[in-house]
């Protein structure tokens, strides 16, 4: 049976979410790990059909997640970015407080920012300050621009796993 790892997402608006995981690779501040759900779900306004296999990369100094969505018929389906902070890694879990704004990136390349309101309506509720909008924009902003660097250092690294 494959080693697990237990991913915890702390949210800035709602309760924590736990997920088991598949653990691929651990260097110690940086993990690859994956999840396949089997119901189907949404990013928002993106259907995510069952069995589509996440393929997710955490390093502690970075302020965001990439997941490589590969569809179930191993198609590449997207790629996803959460914005976040305080990623932290330990032999069985990884942990990161989730800052709410997204980009999607289509397998042509195309992006698009998903959750820009419910960032505002946190910020609106003072869950998030000032300076942490302008951070979190600005982050969007530098991976939509380094994309293409970001995404090619995924892969490499996944295909040295193989």
């Amino acid at each position: 049976m494959p080693e697990t790892i237990t991913e915890i997402k702390h949210n800035v608006d709602k309760p924590d979410q736990t997920f088991d995981c598949r653990l691929h690779r651990h260097g110690g501040d940086w993990i690859v790990i994956s999840y396949k759900s089997s119901r189907p779900y949404h990013i928002s306004d993106i259907h995510i059909a069952p069995q589509t296999l996440t393929l997710a990369y955490y390093e502690v100094e970075y302020p965001y997640i990439i997941w490589k969505m590969i569809a179930p018929d191993g198609q590449l389906f997207g790629h996803y970015v959460h914005i976040c902070e305080q990623v932290c890694i330990t032999p069985k879990t990884v942990e990161y407080r989730d800052l709410l704004l997204d980009v999607w990136f289509f397998p042509d390349g195309r992006h698009r920012i998903l959750d820009e309101d419910e960032l505002q309506a946190a910020h609106a509720s003072h869950l998030i300050s000032d300076p942490t909008v302008d951070h979190i924009h600005d982050t969007a902003n530098d991976i939509i621009r380094r994309f293409p660097e970001l995404r090619a250092t995924f892969d490499r690294l996944l295909e040295s796993d193989a």
